[in-house]
C-alpha cells in the first residue's frame, strides 16, 4: 500500500512539473515575441536648416521663407525632430569661419540634387546636429489681371526640400511642393467692381492675387506633416 501511494505521488509530481514547463514555454514565449515584434519608438533628430537658396527673381523670397519656416517648424513634434533655423546655422558657421561650407553644399544640391560629401564632413560636430536640410525657392511670382474678363489673378509658389543624414550621407526625406493659387473671379455684372470703358479695373484691391505668405505657409505645413518619414 505504501509503495502504491509513493508511486502515485511521484506520478503526480511528474505531471505537475510537465504542466509548469509547458506553460512557461508557451505563455512567456508568446509575450516576449509580442514585445520583440513591437516597432521601436521614433528617434528624434536634430536638423540644421542651411541658408535658403533663392532661384526665383524675387529677392525678398528668402526672407519671407525664413519667417515661414520659423513658424511652421514649431508644428513638427519635438519627438520627431528639432530644428536649427537658417539664420542660426549661418551665424554659427560664420563664427567658426566655416560659412563657405554652406555655400558649397547649396551649390551642389541646387545644381545636381546631390550632397557635397567633402563640405558636409564634420558638420554634425560644428552644429551639434544629426542632419542638414536644404531649402530652395524655385518659383515665387504672381500675376495681377488688370482688366475685366481677362481671367483670375494668381500666385505661384514652388519649393524644394531635401534632408540628409550627415554621417551616413544618405537622403532621409525630400519634397517638391508647388501650387498655383487663384484669386477671386471678378463678376462685371455684380456692380461691386468699378472699371472704365476699356475694362481696366479701378478698385486696386479687387484684383489682388493671393498672398505669397499664405500659399508658401500651406505648402510648408503640408510637406512637413510626416517629416522625416517619406
Amino acid at each position: 500500500m505504501m509503495k502504491t501511494q509513493s508511486a502515485f505521488r511521484r506520478l503526480a509530481a511528474m505531471v505537475l512539473s510537465t504542466a509548469v514547463v509547458g506553460w512557461l514555454s508557451v505563455a512567456p514565449g508568446s509575450s516576449f515575441a509580442a514585445e520583440e515584434a513591437a516597432p521601436p519608438p521614433p528617434k528624434s533628430i536634430r536638423v540644421a536648416i542651411l541658408p535658403i537658396e533663392n532661384a526665383s527673381p524675387d529677392l525678398g523670397a528668402a526672407k519671407i521663407m525664413g519667417d515661414i519656416l520659423r513658424e511652421q517648424m514649431k508644428r513638427v513634434p519635438p519627438k520627431m525632430a528639432t530644428f536649427l533655423l537658417p539664420q542660426d546655422s549661418e551665424r554659427m558657421l560664420t563664427e567658426r569661419n566655416e560659412l563657405n561650407r554652406a555655400y558649397l553644399l547649396n551649390e551642389r544640391w541646387a545644381k545636381h540634387g546631390t550632397l557635397d560629401s567633402t563640405a558636409v564632413a564634420g558638420l554634425d560636430s560644428l552644429l551639434t546636429v544629426d542632419a542638414i536640410l536644404f531649402v530652395k525657392v524655385n518659383e515665387w511670382e504672381n500675376h495681377r489681371v488688370p482688366v475685366v474678363g481677362a481671367g483670375q489673378s494668381h500666385a505661384i509658389v514652388g519649393l524644394s526640400f531635401a534632408c540628409y543624414d550627415i554621417r551616413s550621407k544618405k537622403r532621409l526625406w525630400a519634397k517638391n511642393p508647388r501650387e498655383q493659387r487663384f484669386g477671386q473671379e471678378i463678376d462685371p455684372s455684380s456692380g461691386s467692381v468699378s472699371y472704365d470703358a476699356t475694362g481696366f479695373i479701378q478698385n486696386k484691391r479687387a484684383n489682388d492675387p493671393p498672398r505669397y505668405e499664405d500659399v508658401a505657409s500651406d505648402l510648408v505645413r503640408d510637406a512637413f506633416k510626416k517629416f522625416p518619414a517619406k
